[in-house]
């Protein structure tokens, strides 16, 4: 469905409230207890009606008691009640709705002030943290290198630095998720152009022969004239290497596994679809619906020589990325037999409307739309 011109700032502005509410546990939880005060202030406002319609009911019986029921003035009287209860109720809805509201606001600000700083802190703590050790942990992986340039070292010790630098890269790359996903969940808006995915697919696919090649596990691409999506470069190339290297990972070492990378078109004529295919461990249905939450693996993940490396970070930046690019991202796994992540993004304008495909199915699947 398109949304025409006129209503796209109100959209843009009501989806910018919706992200705040999802990703800003302070802007959440103050708005769970301004929504608390005004229900309350209705459940008054409801009590103090019911109060005035007795109070009502019984003086025009009164009335009529004195008056004769169907008397003019009985019904003048009645008729005077009546406009002031309405006048009565408009009036107090108004002033305890603003005043719920307000002391909802003022409540919140004040009570979760501690809160709010301690999140702050948090958030520049693991900033400052992680770009301090990135300097460190630079050094001594050149140093490492230099040293393993040295023909005489004793081949015991050069094992030892090799495992050193896959484990410092893979610290490396912990703290990088870690940034990223800080500065992702924070609502913001990021530069979208016309993009070749096809292009950033190659890249990342030859980036990790290496890896692949040390378990064995071939990479295929399949890459069609359907790649220019709208969205940003450099957060697609960490969709696709996210996703790749999981897929790398999460193949069983040396029996033969096959990761296959497919760029093309999708069911929607607007869209650009990307999925990545292995025929690796797969997820059990009991794990797929926590895959996108931060560093959670499965228990099959634990098995020896499966996905280590991995920072239980990647598929919830690739979550994050996708969110932003409005896109949908869609999981179908067969334990024992492999998973296919299948991302869907919004084409770049001016391509031609590419033909749908057929769907796709697996035995355990999620999926997940932000367009």
């Amino acid at each position: 469905m398109t949304t025409h011109p006129s209503l796209r700032p109100y959209v843009a502005w009501a989806t910018d409230l919706i992200d705040k509410y999802r990703f800003n546990p302070y802007y959440k939880t103050t708005t769970h207890v301004v929504g608390m005060q005004t229900l309350l202030g209705v459940i008054k406002i409801a009590l103090f009606l019911f109060a005035i319609y007795y109070i009502q009911k019984h003086a025009v019986e009164i009335v009529n008691a004195y008056f004769g029921t169907g008397s003019q003035a009985a019904l003048a009287i009645a008729g005077s009640v009546e406009t002031l209860l309405f006048e009565t109720f408009v009036f107090l809805l108004a002033v305890l709705i603003a005043l719920n509201v307000a002391f909802g606001f003022l409540i919140s600000r004040f009570a979760l002030y501690p809160a709010r700083s301690s999140l702050q802190f948090q958030k520049r703590f693991i900033g400052n943290i992680a770009h301090e050790i990135r300097t460190p942990l630079a050094i001594i992986k050149t140093n490492t290198e230099v040293a393993l340039f040295d023909e005489k070292l004793p081949a015991h010790v050069r094992e030892t630095f090799t495992d050193t630098i896959v484990e410092l890269d893979r610290i490396s790359e912990t703290i990088n998720n870690l940034l990223s996903f800080d500065t992702l969940t924070r609502p913001r808006r990021i530069e979208m152009i016309a993009t070749d995915l096809g292009a950033i697919a190659e890249t990342c696919l030859k980036r990790h022969q290496a890896l692949a090649d040390s378990r064995g596990v071939a990479l295929v691409a399949k890459i069609g004239d359907a790649r220019m999506v709208h969205g940003n470069g450099v957060a697609l190339e960490q969709v696709v290497t996210n996703l790749v290297k999981n897929a790398i990972n999460y193949t069983p070492k040396d029996q033969g596994g096959t990761v296959t990378v497919r760029i093309g078109r999708s069911d929607d004529p607007r869209c650009i679809e990307l999925s990545v295919k292995d025929t690796g461990i797969g997820i059990e249905q009991k794990d797929l619906y926590h895959i996108f939450e931060p560093f959670y693996r499965g228990d099959t993940s634990r098995a020896r020589g499966i996905g280590t490396g991995t920072s239980g970070l990647g598929l919830a930046i690739v979550n994050e990325i996708v969110r932003l690019h409005r896109g949908s991202v869609a999981i179908a796994s067969t334990p024992g037999a492999g998973t296919e992540i299948t991302i869907t993004l919004p084409k770049a304008k001016g391509q031609d409307l590419p033909e749908p495909l057929a769907d796709n199915s697996g035995t355990n699947a999620i999926s997940v739309d932000f367009s």
